[in-house]
C-alpha cells in the first residue's frame, strides 16, 4: 500500500488545531504571543511526525525481514 503524503499533511493539520483547541480549553493562552503558540505547535507536529516516521521504518523493517523468502540451499 502506497502512502499518500497529502493525507498525512492533512491528518498533521487537523491533528495541530485539534490539539491547540485542547490545549486552549485548559491553560490562558492570552499571556503568549502568536508566534510562541505557532513555534511550538510547529515543533510539536514535527516532533510527532518523525516519531512516527520512526516507527513506521521500524515496523517496515520488522515486516521485510519477516516476509524474505528461505534460501534454497540444494542446489
Amino acid at each position: 500500500m502506497k502512502t499518500r503524503s497529502t493525507t498525512i499533511v492533512w491528518g498533521a493539520i487537523l491533528i495541530g488545531f485539534a490539539a491547540l483547541f485542547l490545549v486552549g480549553t485548559f491553560v490562558d493562552l492570552s499571556s503568549f504571543s502568536g508566534g510562541v503558540i505557532t513555534a511550538v505547535a510547529i515543533a510539536s507536529l514535527g516532533g510527532l511526525l518523525v516519531l512516527g516516521g520512526v516507527i513506521g521504518a521500524v515496523v517496515r523493517a520488522g515486516r521485510t525481514t519477516e516476509s524474505a523468502p528461505a534460501q534454497d540451499e540444494s542446489s
